[in-house]
C-alpha cells in the first residue's frame, strides 16, 4: 500500500461546441479598500522588503513572476501573473478572470486567529447572481463566515464556508506558483502543481438579485489552531452579474465544410423580441453597443451561416432581446468549419505498466480510431480529449499517455502525465496538433496509455482511460492550400527556441524584433507583443501548435512553427 503524498468507431461531420464562455456577465468586483496584508513578493530585492505578512504560519509567501532576490537573481519561470490577471482554471463557470490588487500594497484580507474578521468594500456595487471568493487557506485548512452587505441595507449570510490549505487542495483558480520564504529568499517551485488559490462560489438568494451588492465581511470560523495556522487570505472577488432580461443557454453549432448551423435553448421567459446574434473570426466580445450580425423571430432559437472558410475557426455571440434597450448579455460558442470527429466507444482502454515512459516507448494495448478524410481536403489540424481514471491504489500522477499518428509514424512531441498524489479522473484535452497534417485517405490514431505503478502488463485495476472519453478531431482545409506546417522560416534561420517549448519562447535578436505575433493554425491570434524583450511568455495558451511572427525593425517578416507541449 502506498502512502499518499500531501506537499467500433463512429465518425461524423458534425461539430459540437463546447468551451461556451458567458464573458459579458461574469465580472471582476474592484475592491475600494479592505486588505489588510501583502503577501506577493515581486520586483527586485529582498522578499522582506516586498511582503509584510505571510500567506501560512512557516513564513512563506506568494511570488510574482518578475520576483528576483538580486539583480543577478534567475528569472522564475513560475508564479502569479505580472499583471495579477488570473483567468480562473475551474471549468465551470468557464471565462471568469480576476484581478488581483497591486503586489506592491496590500493584497490580502488576511485573518489568522477565530474571531478575525474584515470587509472588502467594492468601487462600484453590482447586481449579481453569484459571487465567487479566490481565497486560500495557509497551514491548514480553514473556515469563514461570510456576510454579503446590499444598498437596501439588508444581508444574506454564508456559514462554515470550507478553504483549503494552499497545498492539494481542489478547485484551484490558479495553481503551481511557487512560494518564498520570506527569512531567507529560498523559493520553492512546489512542483509546478503547488501551491494554490481556490474558487468558492457563494450563490445569492433569487430575492437579492437585483439588489447592488456593496461589500462582503468574512470572519475566520475555525478552527481554533493551537500552533498559529489555518490562516485566511482572501485575495479577489469576482461575480456573475444579474441582468432582468435572461440569456439564452447551451449555444451549440452544426458544422459542414462551408457552413454552420447554430442552435440555442431559450430562457424559461423566453424574450418578446427574439435574438440577436453576432459572428467574428476575431474572439473580441462583442459589447452593449455593437452592431449585431442579425436577428431572429420571437421563438425562433437558430440561426444558418453560408459561405464560411474551410478549416476557420469562428466565434459567435448570441443574446435574448427583450424590446427596446433591454437586451441580455451575449452567450458565446466557438466552432471550426470542416471539421471531422471520432470517438472511442469498446471500453475502457487499459494501460500498460512501464517504469518510464517516452515518445518512442512501445505499447501493446493501445486504443484506437479511424477517420475518413472527404476527397478534395486534406488534414489542417488534430486536436484529442480523453479523461483517465483511477482505481484501487492508483494516483492520478501515475498517468502517462501519448497520441500517435499510425498512418505515417508520428507521435507527439512529449509525453502527457496527470498530477496529483491521489485517486481521481485527470481530463486532457490537446489542440493544434500535426502529427497528421496533408494526410487524406484514411488515418489511423492510436492512443498510448501507461501507468507508472502497480502490477504488470496491460490492465485497468490502477490506472485506464475512459470509454466513450477518446476523442480525436482533426481540422480539414482544402487539398490545394498551403498547409500550416509549410510555414518556415526564411534561410533555415532560427528565430526563437526551444522546439517545442513549455512556457516560454527565447527570441534571438530580440533588439531587432519590432513585433512578436502568435497566431494559432486557424489564424487566429493568440498574443501580440510590441517590442518584446528576449523571453516571450505564453504559459497561458493551450498545448499544441502555433505560428510565430516577427516583424522586425528593418521592416522585414519571419515566421516559425512552434509546439507548446
Amino acid at each position: 500500500m502506498k502512502g499518499k503524498l500531501l506537499p467500433l468507431v463512429a465518425v461524423t461531420c458534425t461539430a459540437m461546441f463546447f468551451n461556451q464562455l458567458n464573458a459579458q456577465q461574469y465580472q471582476t468586483m474592484p475592491i475600494q479598500s479592505g486588505f489588510t496584508a501583502d503577501v506577493i513578493a515581486n520586483g527586485v530585492g529582498p522578499s522582506a522588503a516586498s511582503v509584510n505578512n505571510s500567506v501560512d504560519a512557516a513564513d512563506f509567501a506568494y511570488v510574482s513572476r518578475d520576483f528576483q532576490a538580486t539583480a543577478s537573481s534567475p528569472a522564475l519561470t513560475y508564479g502569479l501573473p505580472i499583471n495579477g490577471t488570473i483567468n480562473s482554471a475551474v471549468a465551470s463557470p468557464a471565462g471568469l478572470t480576476y484581478q488581483l490588487a497591486s503586489y506592491s500594497a496590500n493584497n490580502s484580507l488576511r485573518l489568522a486567529a477565530v474571531g478575525d474578521s474584515g470587509t472588502l468594500v467594492f468601487t462600484t456595487p453590482k447586481a449579481v447572481v453569484n459571487l465567487y471568493m479566490l481565497a486560500t487557506s495557509g497551514s491548514g485548512d480553514s473556515t469563514v463566515n461570510i456576510t454579503v452587505n446590499f444598498a437596501d441595507n439588508t444581508t444574506q449570510t454564508f456559514s462554515a464556508v470550507p478553504i483549503s490549505d494552499w497545498y492539494g487542495g481542489s478547485n484551484a483558480a490558479i495553481s503551481g506558483i511557487g512560494r518564498v520564504n520570506r527569512t531567507n529568499d529560498n523559493l520553492e517551485s512546489g512542483g509546478g502543481t503547488n501551491p494554490r488559490i481556490y474558487q468558492i462560489p457563494l450563490a445569492i438568494d433569487a430575492a437579492n438579485q437585483s439588489k447592488n451588492v456593496q461589500s462582503i465581511a468574512v470572519t475566520k470560523a475555525g478552527p481554533a489552531s493551537t500552533t498559529a495556522g489555518n490562516i485566511v487570505n482572501v485575495f479577489a472577488i469576482s461575480a456573475e452579474a444579474y441582468n432582468a432580461c435572461p440569456p439564452p443557454t447551451n449555444v451549440t453549432a452544426t458544422t459542414t465544410m462551408n457552413s454552420a448551423t447554430v442552435n440555442w435553448t431559450a430562457p424559461a421567459n423566453a424574450p418578446a423580441s427574439g435574438y440577436q446574434y453576432y459572428l467574428s473570426t476575431s474572439n473580441t466580445a462583442p459589447t452593449v453597443t455593437t452592431t449585431p450580425t442579425g436577428s431572429t423571430a420571437a421563438g425562433v432559437t437558430s440561426a444558418q451561416f453560408n459561405s464560411l472558410t474551410t478549416g476557420q475557426t469562428y466565434y459567435v455571440w448570441v443574446r435574448s432581446n427583450c424590446g427596446g434597450s433591454s437586451q441580455s448579455f451575449w452567450t458565446m460558442s466557438q466552432f471550426t468549419t470542416g471539421q471531422i470527429s471520432a470517438t472511442y466507444t469498446a471500453g475502457d482502454i487499459t494501460t500498460l505498466y512501464a517504469a518510464s515512459v517516452t515518445t518512442t516507448s512501445a505499447n501493446s494495448c493501445p486504443g484506437t480510431l479511424s477517420i475518413t478524410i472527404p476527397a478534395g481536403y486534406k488534414v489542417q489540424s488534430t486536436s484529442v480529449s480523453y479523461n483517465m481514471s483511477t482505481a484501487s491504489d492508483g494516483w492520478m500522477s501515475e498517468q502517462k499517455s501519448l497520441l500517435v499518428c499510425s498512418t505515417n509514424g508520428n507521435a507527439e512531441g512529449s509525453v502527457s502525465s496527470g498530477s496529483g498524489s491521489s485517486g481521481g479522473t485527470f481530463s486532457y484535452n490537446r489542440t493544434g496538433l500535426t502529427i497528421a497534417n496533408d494526410l487524406t485517405g484514411t488515418v489511423n490514431f492510436e492512443m498510448r496509455a501507461w501507468r507508472t505503478y502497480g502490477g504488470s502488463g496491460c490492465n485497468s485495476t490502477y490506472n485506464k482511460v475512459d470509454n466513450n472519453t477518446f476523442k480525436v478531431t482533426v481540422t480539414l482545409q482544402p487539398a490545394s492550400a498551403l498547409a500550416t506546417n509549410e510555414v518556415s522560416t526564411k534561410g533555415n534561420e532560427r528565430i526563437a527556441y526551444p522546439n517545442p517549448f513549455a512556457d516560454t519562447l527565447y527570441l534571438e535578436k530580440a533588439e531587432n524584433v519590432k513585433k512578436a505575433v502568435v497566431t494559432d493554425p486557424s489564424g487566429v491570434v493568440v498574443k501580440t507583443v510590441e517590442n518584446p524583450s528576449s523571453e516571450l511568455f505564453l504559459g497561458g495558451i493551450k498545448s499544441g501548435m502555433y505560428i510565430l511572427t516577427l516583424t522586425m525593425k528593418d521592416g522585414s517578416v519571419k515566421s516559425m512553427k512552434t509546439i507548446k507541449k
